[in-house]
């Protein structure tokens, strides 16, 4: 079975790259290598960033089969690179790793638990991923002086699932962009408060996880995915406002995605994220 049959369980985006399979992250100075419970994340710091205490934070959640290093160094899901739209606005970018998520494919192809099934060793071992991002957000608010209730996710497929999974069950993010991933955990009821918002992004001919749920015919997972129609309802129930903006034409490639957004909007992904959270054109005080 070579790489690209392994789309089930997370993004074909992070896939068919030709660079070595453990590349090294960014070369900016800035983006920062640490440790939290024994994973590996990268801290992105503008220059120049509010007062200690209202500074905001967005963490980035890779797709399954992709790590943080990939987005760094722009191999895979560059629309996820959030450090030249952090660099403008003045807020912080932390970019978290999931675990292995498949036993034949390396320790360097990770996942995340998100739920549902969803993903592979991530999920099938119960990876407390929950638990891990929380803590890991917690560090960042203290070691950064960011402000705990201006704290933002984003992420694709498996990440976006994660992304969601932790809008549902905790208050650790005020508002999240997920694309191309719904809500996918079993249960029909979040905790979240009122006033969060979610904007769902997602591709009309995705094939790996479809819009409207069941197993994508491009993925060899056989997880049966959850709707974007039943994130809707679940999200608005706990009181979270949801937008999904669906792309014509558009698979599940997060390349083809942005590409998607710059053509009809305009701008990139990491721009839109900006906006979307408040972030954008910020002045650093």
């Amino acid at each position: 079975m070579n790489l690209r049959q392994w789309v089930g369980i997370g993004l074909v985006a992070v896939l068919g790259s030709s660079a070595p399979a453990s590349p090294a992250a960014s070369d900016s100075p800035r983006d920062v290598e640490q440790t939290y419970a024994g994973r590996n994340l990268y801290v992105h710091v503008p220059s120049q960033v509010p007062t200690a205490g209202t500074r905001a934070l967005v963490i980035v959640l890779h797709g399954g089969l992709g790590n943080a290093e990939r987005i760094l160094s722009g191999q895979a899901e560059r629309g996820l690179n959030l450090d030249a739209a952090a660099d403008q606005s003045g807020f912080v970018v932390a970019y978290l790793n999931g675990t292995q998520v498949a036993r034949l494919l390396g320790a360097d192809k990770r996942g995340w638990n998100a739920g549902g099934g969803c993903c592979g060793l991530s999920a099938s071992s119960n990876v407390d991923d929950v638990a891990y991002i929380r803590g890991a957000v917690d560090m960042l608010v203290s070691r950064y002086s960011i402000d705990p209730r201006r704290v933002y996710g984003i992420g694709h497929s498996n990440g976006a699932m994660m992304v969601m999974r932790m809008m549902c069950e905790t208050d650790t993010l005020a508002a999240a962009i997920s694309i191309a991933g719904p809500l996918n955990v079993d249960g029909e009821q979040c905790s979240a408060a009122h006033g969060k918002r979610v904007l769902g992004i997602h591709g009309e001919l995705d094939q790996n996880v479809p819009i409207a749920g069941g197993v994508g015919p491009k993925g060899i997972s056989r997880v049966s995915f959850k709707s974007e129609e039943r994130t809707r309802r679940i999200l608005m129930k706990a009181g979270i406002e949801y937008e999904l903006q669906t792309l014509p034409g558009v698979d599940h490639f997060l390349n083809h995605i942005e590409d998607a957004l710059q053509r009809t909007e305009g701008h990139s992904i990491a721009q839109k994220a900006a906006r979307y959270f408040g972030l954008e054109g910020g002045n650093p005080r």
